[in-house]
């Protein structure tokens, strides 16, 4: 009855600290990012698909005129959202968003990427990085923030 009582103890005590060393659900909005909205010339279109839009490209020139932010779409998955803007002075109707969401599991480990291509040749990647991450990227890619790594 001893050695009951001991490996009961022994099994409760392992779960607690099991308890206590499990990480939180992992932040996606990258620390660094701002609070955002699409901008007007996307509309209402893509407002309603995306939650908790945060711009992660601001401050950083190699994003060009891209606007790439960290999101989580109806479906609570995280996602990379690429903005494009039109071309002829932003009037043109020629911008395109690209997206690349998945669940935050996935994202925990591999963070959420998307490649993308457009009218005008206009192409590049955007792969939003998790917490951490320091995993190799693939040929092309290059890191410009702790969050962020694009391709032209």
């Amino acid at each position: 009855m001893r050695k009951l009582a001991l490996a009961l103890l022994a099994a409760g005590a392992a779960l607690t600290l099991a308890g206590c060393t499990a990480t939180a659900e992992p932040q996606f909005a990258p620390p660094s990012g701002s609070p955002a909205e699409f901008p007007a010339w996307v509309g209402e279109d893509f407002a309603d698909e995306y939650s908790d839009l945060t711009l992660v490209s601001g401050g950083i020139a190699e994003a060009g005129d891209d606007l790439i932010y960290s999101a989580r779409d109806n479906k609570d998955n995280v996602c990379v959202v690429v903005v494009v803007p039109p071309t002829d002075g932003g009037n043109g109707g020629d911008w395109f968003v690209s997206a690349g969401c998945g669940p935050t599991a996935i994202f925990a480990e591999n963070g959420a990427r998307v490649s993308y291509s457009g009218t005008g040749g206009r192409s590049g990647g955007a792969h939003l990085l998790p917490p951490g991450f320091d995993e190799p990227l693939e040929a092309g890619w290059s890191r410009v923030s702790p969050q962020l790594a694009i391709r032209d």
